[in-house]
């Protein structure tokens, strides 16, 4: 694809500067080093990973440093290459600014050599959820599909399988969007905007001009898809340049809604019944919206909608995305480790069934728990831990019983002995897990493991998953 801007491709004997040695810095130093590029890398922290990440690089062609940021390294650089997860005032990044240098985000640096059909979601929550859903829906109808970007493949890592017959469905971050210079998908979505990430970004006005991003530089015959009951999504639609489409469950629209207790793809040229409503695998308003969304895209990439409505019905879900691990003793145990915004964990504890005992805690992004406040009469109690369970106490304070744990099995058993019959033990931080683990699938599995630590003392084998 053409670029809409002079800034020269990386190829052989150029220098280039790579800030970050996670998954998408070691993806990106490959394809640098396979162009034919002088590649240097440049890692803050030093661990035994970051280690041997560095030997195997060092062993193809490149130079790179652990545990400090030299400005040579990025100065003698015609192009600096960050990771999502390197925030903007990061030391390397203030020196190629100061010095001119290029900066690209390794998601747009893999699409500038994408062969594929590039179909790219955005949003606070579900996009790991939609993605997914998408990438079943479209194998179902017999498509080439790869899924990659902030679902932890990164796309320079996946180049080489992709060809121009392959729908590349990619969950893009505000971080990964940030950086983008000319990124522009065929057919590009934004699910919802709710705060989120506000110690990164700042402010809500700079998050949402981040998302914005992902609309900038679509071409006129590619397609937005808005969430026309997201003030936050739909917001964008004076922005919008391309053709227009949107999903809605309360009201008709040119893309999918929700009519007469159906599902409905409503787009010009290709229209009819996705499902009922009552058969989607999942009950509650979030899980039609995700489904609507893919099938609005699925639609715009020539899928009956049938074919999406055969995939809603058998969809399970993620796991650590409301995932019920257990019923003991008439408790249901859900696993929702992935919610870190306060928004997904509204929406897991609006689909809950019964009363709700929620654990929440851990790193907070800056977001206002009071909102919780106003579903106090299904929180039954908030059990917290981590570094900004106290936040969410402060928030909570005289609307609910609350309890402090050390940790996940302390929390959990807390919770299982308030709970009674046709309650719910829901795990679902608001936060992110860095104070106390790895990431959220760690938080998830330690979660899982304290509730089967309980299941043998309650004298029932009931666990489910």
């Amino acid at each position: 694809m053409g670029m809409s801007f002079t800034i020269r491709r990386p190829g052989p004997g150029m220098p280039v500067t790579v800030v970050g040695l996670a998954r998408s810095g070691v993806a990106a130093a490959r394809w640098l080093l396979q162009l034919g590029c002088i590649v240097r890398i440049t890692e803050s922290s030093v661990s035994p990973d970051l280690k041997t990440a560095a030997e195997l690089l060092k062993s193809a062609g490149a130079q790179v440093e652990l545990g400090r940021h030299s400005r040579e390294f990025v100065e003698r650089s015609q192009f600096l290459v960050v990771s999502p997860g390197v925030p903007p005032e990061a030391e390397p990044v203030r020196w190629a600014r100061d010095a001119g240098i290029p900066i690209v985000g390794e998601l747009e640096l893999g699409s500038w050599y994408c062969p594929g059909r590039m179909v790219a979601v955005t949003g606070s929550n579900g996009k790991s959820t939609v993605v997914t859903l998408l990438a079943e829906i479209l194998r179902s109808a017999g498509k080439q599909v790869l899924v990659c970007g902030n679902i932890g493949r990164p796309l320079c890592g996946e180049l080489e399988q992709i060809g121009s017959s392959t729908i590349v469905v990619l969950e893009v971050s505000s971080f990964q969007l940030e950086t983008s210079l000319a990124f522009h998908a065929e057919i590009a979505c934004a699910l919802n905007v709710t705060d989120n990430h506000l110690n990164r970004h700042g402010s809500f006005a700079r998050y949402l001009a981040a998302k914005a991003k992902l609309f900038a530089y679509q071409r006129s015959q590619a397609w937005a898809v808005l969430n026309a009951d997201d003030p936050g999504s739909a917001g964008f639609k004076p922005h919008i340049r391309s053709q227009l489409a949107f999903f809605s469950r309360k009201r008709r629209v040119t893309g999918a809604c929700v009519a007469d207790g159906h599902l409905e793809l409503t787009l010009p040229g290709r229209s009819g019944l996705i499902c009922r409503r009552e058969s989607l695998s999942k009950a509650g308003a979030h899980h039609e919206e995700n489904g609507l969304a893919a099938s609005c895209i699925a639609g715009l990439l020539g899928v009956d909608p049938k074919v999406s409505g055969r995939v809603l019905q058998t969809f399970r879900g993620l796991p650590h995305r409301q995932q019920v691990v257990a019923m003991i003793r008439g408790v249901t145990f859900i696993n929702d480790s992935k919610s870190t915004t306060v928004a997904s964990s509204l929406r897991a504890i609006e689909a809950a069934p019964g009363r709700v005992i929620l654990i929440a805690g851990g790193r907070d992004k800056g977001s206002d728990f009071r909102q919780l406040r106003r579903w106090s009469r299904k929180l039954k109690a908030a059990v917290l831990i981590g570094e900004d369970g106290p936040k969410i106490a402060a928030a909570l304070k005289g609307t609910v019983t609350l309890l402090k744990a050390c940790d996940l099995r302390e929390a959990v058993s807390a919770a299982f002995g308030m709970a009674v019959e046709k309650e719910c033990v829901l795990l679902s931080p608001m936060c992110t897990s860095f104070d106390m683990f790895r990431d959220f699938e760690e938080r998830g599995d330690r979660f899982t493991e304290a509730v089967r630590a309980i299941a043998p003392v309650a004298g029932r084998k009931e666990v489910v998953g």
